[in-house]
């Protein structure tokens, strides 16, 4: 693009220039793949003659294929409900809402889409709307549950560009493979560390020359001997699951590698793609593990295998064997990685619940025999798209790929980049968690200050960074005493302080609970007075719960059976797949169906805290600990029908605004639901 145009382009508009002149430029720009700067043309057109709505939808649509999901959704929103411009325009706004980890408005973005959308293949979108919020609700869970035996860094300019940077391969912990597509075309790389550091990264010394196309998807053989890795057509830029690829192989001779050899017809079918092999040797056979959109699978991308007997040095494999349906979907799943060590196969999909669009799975077991896949959970994932994850053959750390915002190393979400992490954490590390002390969820968009304390009383400010993904992540060194401020817009700040001085200790930090406007739980209104909207009976014929007085808020009915009244400690585990956390509590245990409103969850809770008190009246105050996650769920109990249950949401609501019913089944939680 020349320098005149770029000029006229995105935040270098002219004001001067009419909306007619910026939807021409942003169409040219279209055409020329420049999608993000087409999408800043689109959006300063509509911002001059917003009564064309067509031009904020181009708009929208350009930054959802540059996987900008916040300016996205801001566009979006303006014509999301537009069904005459694109019938699917809500379940786009929706995936860019929760791509963006605005998860509850995602929820209601996408129940909007289910309760609007009148196509024919309603029952199809009916079970994507259902997994999309399935995974939405699950970012909650993943979060109080992050592998906090894990720490994610990234590498630097030295691996990472502003084009796609993927495919990481390990060869050693400290030599890297991978494939990027600075340039303009997708090539492999390697890159040594360096003491903390990563080289530039370069074409490998001794690799082939490739005379056409665009090659990427590297892994190597465990023995050293033969490097698999796709071969592309040349097409407009580079798009992992657009452009076509084939599986080629190279062998070693001597410190040289052969020319690339194409694998047989029956893999490389004509237009079809084959690609992201692993290689791992097992019992004498060398298994390669790839992704590929032939025929006889479950839909899109699905993952397959083909086999072939180390005792010869062919090509000749046996034909591809699809995974089957328990790890394949209807969605795509990409880039297997087998850790034999583990018995685990890892994973991309879009097609199982997720907490982003792609994200990381796992699951045990060989060839077609898998155990159900499990969320590889946070760090390893995020409200973008995650995948390319692999593990050193020493299994002290990995990398992974993800197009997340990272601090204020990565500000955007437009292109992917490789993260690298450690297991078991060979670093001294500061890190933790920052929630909303109301709701308990993550809190996004964090600023984190990390002083060191001296002896004389005086400190010294260190170093402000600010964390998108409300995780926050140091290096420290021993022996030091520091203290940590954590704050975000809104809220009031918290602190605390810590010496490193465990030797035992590697990790330090802990999460952290912010509220709104002041520390710990508000007061309630009048606190210690009657309660307010005290209970009545219904006489509303709508049976909504609220009989003539619009403030009343519980109905009177017939209890079930009580089954279990003792007050003594149980434990029970969430029956919903939703919903499946351990808990103990003491509170009473009915037989069938009844719901409880849950309030919050804390990591301390205070049974005389007065905002409380404008919530007693409605029902009667139950906790249920989460096991091994350091909280415990504060619900209003019990409430016999439907309407009972909505009635207590909407007077729970004013003092607790994220509130939600939870439904019950012969006295175990069953999960939240949505009456």
């Amino acid at each position: 693009m020349s320098m005149a145009l770029l000029l006229c382009t995105g935040l270098f508009a002219q004001k001067s220039m009419s909306w007619k002149k910026h939807r021409k430029l942003a169409e040219d720009l279209m055409e020329q793949g420049e999608y993000y700067e087409a999408a800043q043309n689109f959006e300063a057109a509509w911002e001059q003659k917003n009564k064309k709505t067509e031009l904020i939808y181009q708009a929208a649509e350009a930054y959802y294929l540059v996987n900008d999901y916040r300016a996205a959704a801001a566009a979006y929103q303006h014509v999301s409900d537009r069904q005459d411009l694109d019938p699917v325009i809500g379940l786009k706004y929706a995936r860019s809402l929760k791509q963006d980890g605005q998860y509850d408005k995602a929820i209601a973005a996408f129940e909007a889409v289910s309760a609007t959308y009148t196509g024919q293949d309603k029952v199809i979108l009916e079970d994507i709307i259902k997994m999309e919020i399935q995974g939405a609700e699950m970012a909650g869970q993943l979060a109080a549950r992050q592998d906090r035996n894990m720490d994610l860094k990234y590498p630097g300019s030295s691996i990472n560009s502003d084009e796609e940077d993927f495919a990481p391969y390990p060869v050693t912990p400290d030599l890297l493979y991978f494939s990027s597509s600075k340039g303009g075309k997708a090539r492999i790389y390697s890159s040594q560390r360096q003491g903390i550091a990563w080289s530039q990264a370069d074409i490998p010394g001794n690799f082939p020359v490739i005379q056409n196309g665009q090659y990427a998807n590297g892994s190597l053989s465990p023995n050293g001997d033969r490097f698999y890795f796709t071969i592309c057509n040349d097409s407009r830029g580079w798009d992992q699951l657009k452009t076509r690829c084939e599986l080629f192989v190279i062998k070693r001779e001597g410190t040289n590698w052969t020319q690339p050899e194409r694998l047989p017809d029956y893999i490389n079918m004509d237009g079809v793609t084959a690609t992201m092999p692993h290689v791992v040797h097992i019992g004498g056979r060398e298994i390669i593990y790839y992704s590929s959109n032939r025929e006889g699978g479950r839909g899109g991308m699905d993952i397959w295998y083909v086999v072939r007997d180390l005792g010869r040095n062919d090509n000749d494999f046996t034909f591809p064997v699809n995974l089957g349906p328990v790890v394949n979907t209807l969605g795509e799943e990409i880039t297997p990685f087998y850790d034999q060590e583990e018995g685990t196969l890892y994973f991309a999909s879009n097609g199982h619940p997720s907490v982003g669009g792609f994200d990381v799975f796992r699951s045990l077991g060989e060839e077609v025999n898998w155990t159900i896949p499990e969320n590889a959970g946070l760090p390893v994932n995020s409200s973008a798209n995650d995948y390319g994850f692999i593990i050193n053959r020493s299994h002290t750390g990995g990398f992974v790929v993800s197009n997340r915002p990272f601090g204020g190393d990565k500000n955007n979400t437009r292109n992917a980049d490789i993260f690298e992490f450690n297991i078991g954490g060979n670093r001294l590390t500061l890190k933790g968690n920052v929630y909303d002390q109301e709701n308990g969820e993550l809190l996004d968009n964090i600023s984190v200050t990390l002083y060191q304390l001296f002896e004389d009383g005086t400190e010294n400010m260190l170093i402000t960074k600010d964390f998108s993904s409300g995780s926050y992540l140091f290096e420290l060194l021993p022996d030091r005493q520091f203290r940590v401020e954590v704050g975000r817009n809104g809220y009031v700040p918290q602190t605390y302080s810590f010496i490193t001085n465990d030797p035992a200790n590697m990790t330090y930090g802990q999460p952290i609970y912010l509220s709104a406007g002041e520390v710990g739980l508000p007061p309630a209104t009048n606190p210690g007075t009657t309660p307010i909207n005290p209970p009545v009976a219904n006489n509303d014929p709508d049976d909504s719960g609220f009989g003539n007085n619009n403030n009343s808020n519980v109905i009177e009915s017939n209890p079930p059976v009580t089954i279990n009244n003792s007050g003594e400690v149980y434990t029970a585990r969430g029956t919903s797949a939703r919903d499946d956390l351990e808990y103990t509590s003491t509170a009473p245990q009915h037989s069938g169906t009844y719901y409880k409103i849950q309030l919050v969850a804390l990591s301390r809770f205070d049974p005389n805290n007065s905002k409380l008190d404008a919530v007693r009246g409605i029902g009667r105050i139950d906790t249920e600990e989460i096991v091994n996650s350091g909280l415990t769920r504060i619900l209003l109990a019990d409430f016999f029908t439907e309407s009972e249950a909505k009635a207590a949401l909407r007077s729970a609501r004013d003092t607790f605004s994220s509130a939600y019913i939870v439904k019950y089944e012969d006295g175990i939680r069953y999960g939240k639901v949505r009456l």
